[in-house]
């Protein structure tokens, strides 16, 4: 491998002037291409081996300096700028990405590992939103990535089915739905739950809102105990503030609410109507998400359910309190004192002896971790829950599991629409199968707008729409950092001319048609190819690697979501400056076309990692 080749040339030039053979050698493209074709930041590796920056950048630079395949190496202000021979650049190019093109990319630093990744899990109350598209791409990216460093990585799901929000559900459709059913509705059964559920919502509010107009004295001592003290004119926002916390505190005090609360608890002691109600309306969910799943291109490997596994962390947390790491308190209640670890105090059974969610939490990450012979487990949810998970991996790292501290939880920002933030209990959410049939039809639009002879049926322009939608969709969502929140717009989201997935899809269309057209580029000679465009697109290449791995190092699918905006960005460039099928020399029409091969291959490998459909012809 070329890079390799170069980062042990710089290791071999350390160890005899210095002493000292680093790790690893970062070789990166450098911002501005003029300074070079690659850059070594000496700053990272004085890190390691403890030299000055500025001196470990001049012994580079002599020692690489004309030493094939560089030709040139400066030293500037602590960084190493390599100018590479162009024939010995793009003959390594060919080989390394045409001769095995599957395995372009490919590493082993996670090799030898078994990792679980848990993503998607839904409550099985509502169908998938936007919000899930996101959890949804971004774990079976994730674990795409993790696999093309070389781990053993399942895809793991835990269903959120049961608890009070599915009572709200399930109570929605026994008290407002008359005996509904998908079948005699015409809907898609996961979207009548969820329209139980918001019914539920609805009705519930109204008694809230009943219960406070007609018990002022309430109000009145919340205020005191709140020690408000407001003018006339903020009356009307304590009510809404009061309104607010009651909805929650006084749940069980609202029928509807009391409703509710004895239905699970008649779900908990197994009560044959309950049971029978509950197994209906999560049989109609998850027949929903199956066919979500289906249109969205996501799998598991294996799937959990809370109603299976809720009760399963108050054996191991008994266990733990005889040994010691957990507390009894003087009210029964058990507990952990986390406080050095900075994260205080947490209650994992009740005064009562029931379970809380940090129980449940426990006991599924044992089972995973034991049934998957796992050494290492990732979660991908929202960044609201962020200390809960803290608390979990503190929790079981005091119980001694020697996984433990391979846990790691990928937080995620919201999605907001241009009209702002969706409200599941309102109703005010986007459906993920909404979601997609509109990008779908905007896709469709675009591709009629591209076929102006009107040549493609509509099955072929419907085939078409659905690849670009899908690929719109994943890449729009995957190409921000996780960490970030987003905007979503579906009608940018599908334009071939922005910093898109059918941009990317777009640009390999091309590249197939340009192949096809063009015959056989396997004897391309790579000594033809020394423009700069053509250069500058090679080495976008020979970063897939780079971007692959650091991908799965960050758990951050949009390293290779950028890399592939840059590969386009090269390829246009590459079409400005060099003439493909117009070329009048045959050798150097075919050496082109074979750099175009090497370009198609690494698009099939990033679009792959990132779950997106391609197309041969656009």
């Amino acid at each position: 491998m070329l890079l390799e080749r170069i980062a042990e040339m710089a290791r071999t030039a350390l160890a005899a002037a210095h002493g000292v053979s680093p790790a690893h050698v970062a070789l990166d493209l450098p911002e501005d291409r003029s300074r070079g074709d690659l850059t070594i930041n000496a700053f990272l590796l004085a890190k390691e081996v403890r030299i000055a920056p500025p001196k470990l950048a001049a012994t580079l630079a002599a020692a690489l300096n004309a030493q094939h395949p560089v030709d040139t190496a400066t030293a500037i202000s602590g960084y190493v700028n390599l100018k590479l021979q162009p024939q010995a650049l793009l003959e390594a190019l060919f080989t390394e990405v045409l001769t095995d093109p599957a395995a372009f990319g490919r590493g082993q630093t996670l090799a030898g590992r078994r990792l679980l990744v848990e993503f998607s899990a839904p409550n099985t109350n509502k169908p998938l939103h936007l919000g899930h598209m996101r959890n949804n791409f971004l774990g079976s990216s994730t674990a795409a990535v993790l696999d093309y460093a070389g781990a053993h990585v399942l895809r793991a799901n835990l269903f959120n089915d049961r608890g009070i929000h599915i009572c709200k559900s399930m109570l929605g459709w026994k008290r407002f739905m008359d005996g509904a059913t998908p079948e005699s509705t015409g809907q898609k059964s996961d979207h009548l739950v969820g329209d139980c559920y918001v019914r539920f919502e609805r009705e519930f509010a109204l008694e809230v809102a009943a219960y406070c107009d007609t018990n002022p004295e309430e109000f009145a001592a919340w205020k005191t105990q709140r020690k408000a003290t407001a003018a006339v004119e903020e009356e009307a926002t304590l009510q809404r503030e009061w309104r607010g916390t009651f909805r929650e505190e006084g749940f069980a005090r609202i029928p509807l609410g009391a409703e509710c609360t004895e239905m699970l608890r008649a779900w908990e002691r197994n009560d044959s109507a309950v049971r029978t109600l509950w197994e209906m309306m999560n049989g109609w969910a998850y027949a929903g998400f199956e066919r979500s799943y289906a249109d969205l291109g996501i799998s598991f490997d294996v799937v959990y359910r809370e109603s299976d596994t809720w009760t399963l962390g108050r054996d191991l947390i008994l266990a733990g309190l005889e040994q010691g790491v957990f507390e009894r308190r003087a009210d029964g209640a058990v507990d952990i004192d986390l406080s050095a670890e900075k994260l205080g105090r947490k209650v994992v059974l009740r005064s009562d002896g029931t379970s809380v969610y940090m129980t449940q939490d426990i006991g599924t990450t044992v089972l995973k971790a034991s049934q998957n012979n796992v050494d290492g487990q990732l979660w991908v949810v929202g960044d609201e829950q962020k200390h809960h998970f803290a608390v979990l991996f503190a929790i079981l790292r005091r119980m001694g599991y020697a996984w433990a501290s391979d846990l790691h939880h990928l937080a995620y920002g919201m999605v907001y629409l241009p009209e702002g933030r969706m409200k599941s209990r309102e109703g005010k959410v986007v459906d993920a199968d909404d979601l997609l049939a509109e990008t779908t039809a905007l896709a469709a639009a675009e591709v009629r707008t591209r076929d102006s002879e009107q040549r493609l049926d509509d099955a072929e322009v419907q085939r078409r729409a659905a690849a670009v939608a899908l690929a719109s969709l994943r890449f729009m969502l995957l190409k921000v950092n996780p960490l970030a929140s987003m905007v979503f717009d579906p009608k940018e989201s599908v334009k071939f001319d922005g910093d898109t997935g059918a941009r990317v899809l777009y640009a390999y269309a091309r590249l197939r048609s340009m192949l096809d057209a063009g015959g056989s580029s396997a004897t391309g000679d790579a000594a033809l190819l020394n423009d700069p465009a053509e250069v500058n697109l090679a080495l976008t290449l020979f970063a897939f690697p780079a971007a692959a791995a650091r991908a799965a190092r960050e758990y951050s699918p949009a390293v290779v979501a950028n890399w592939l905006l840059e590969l386009v960005r090269d390829l246009n460039r590459f079409y400005d400056r060099c003439d493909v099928l117009r070329s009048s020399d045959a050798a150097l029409r075919a050496a082109r076309l074979r750099l175009c091969a090497a370009a198609a291959t690494g698009l099939e490998r990033g679009t792959t990692l990132l779950g997106m459909p391609l197309l041969q012809r656009m």
